[in-house]
């Protein structure tokens, strides 16, 4: 990839509801069995989008789950089995909410729907500890143009991994994404905080959407530039967005703080390890919000002992800190 900085104080940020996509997604399921070729179309294309993959009865189970917490919010009615939405307003802030955690993993987890993460990897792969779960209803959150590798870095050999739970057409706020724009670089303005893309950098019609439904994967480059489409429907959006890596050299742990200071964090990893990593301006360090970076010279009187996070790590250098979201 080609690695661009784009750096525009006056330019304008680009409007996700400005974005119309003109294009459709196209299946990948035929090239599942030939490694390279996936990886061809995912490093060209930006994407992977495979048709009814995952195992149905974890899907189920994970849709289930989801569901009690929508009831228990108000967001469906009991005993729903699809997601109409009743009217009442969501509580904010919900995508990393404990209430969901284990939903995740037992979904990637699977046996089979791990088997299918080690093909699309071409290695064995275990999931990454940073999860959100969308129940977004009509007119609820979108989520703005963005590449996940740019609040990612230091991550190597994993794939971010978007999975419907109910169905998804255009007009219940699926993904859309620029298809072919994943080797020009990061597209974010670095000369505005936060650093949105601005207007103008990504081309009108590379963008695609399709109707996505129950069993579906769709995987990301991270660096293909997507965002949500809004919810016109009458129905609640129910998604996760996950994350799956290379357990053979997994870069990503979940830990809790021992002790920080400028220039290093002690951590307790979840086996009782206690490892120390160096931090320093290089380092991307978001552990109070997950949308906002933090300065290295401020993020100490956050850094409470015993405060769960995730640490991305070359080495002993920290390249992300990130607040932890549950599985």
């Amino acid at each position: 990839m080609a690695v661009e900085s784009i750096f525009m104080p006056d330019a304008r940020d680009l409007d996700v509801l400005s974005v119309k996509p003109v294009r459709e997604l196209e299946s990948c399921n035929h090239l599942l069995d030939d490694h390279a070729a996936l990886m061809r179309f995912h490093d060209d294309e930006g994407y992977i989008l495979l048709r009814d993959v995952l195992d149905a009865g974890s899907v189920e189970e994970a849709r289930k789950a989801m569901f009690a917490v929508m009831e228990r919010h108000g967001l469906i009615e009991p005993g729903a089995t699809e997601p109409v939405w009743t009217g009442t307003p969501s509580p904010g802030g919900m995508e990393e909410s404990p209430e969901f955690s284990g939903i995740a993993r037992r979904l990637i987890e699977n046996p089979a729907n791990m088997k299918l993460m080690e093909k699309i990897l071409g290695e064995p792969a275990c999931i990454i500890p940073i999860v959100q779960y969308r129940a977004y209803p009509p007119g609820g959150s979108i989520t703005g143009v963005h590449q996940d590798g740019f609040f990612s870095p230091g991550i190597r050999n994993y794939k971010p991994v978007w999975t419907p739970l109910t169905d998804c057409e255009r007009e219940v706020g699926g993904l859309m994404l620029a298809v072919r724009q994943c080797n020009r670089g990061f597209f974010h303005n670095l000369a505005k905080t936060p650093s949105s893309i601005p207007e103008g950098v990504i081309p009108d019609d590379s963008w695609a959407t399709t109707d996505y439904h129950p069993g579906d994967v769709l995987i990301l480059n991270p660096c293909t530039p997507h965002a949500s489409m809004p919810n016109t429907s009458n129905r609640c959006r129910v998604t996760i967005d996950t994350r799956v890596q290379s357990a053979a050299d997994p870069r990503v742990l979940l830990a809790d703080i021992v002790a920080a200071d400028t220039d290093s964090i002690r951590v307790r990893t979840t086996d009782g390890a206690e490892r120390r990593f160096r931090v320093d301006d290089d380092t991307f360090i978001r552990i109070e919000h997950p949308g906002v970076r933090q300065k290295r010279a401020d993020y100490v009187p956050s850094a409470a002992p015993g405060k769960r996070i995730v640490v991305v790590f070359d080495g002993d250098h920290a390249e992300t800190l990130r607040r932890a979201s549950e599985n």
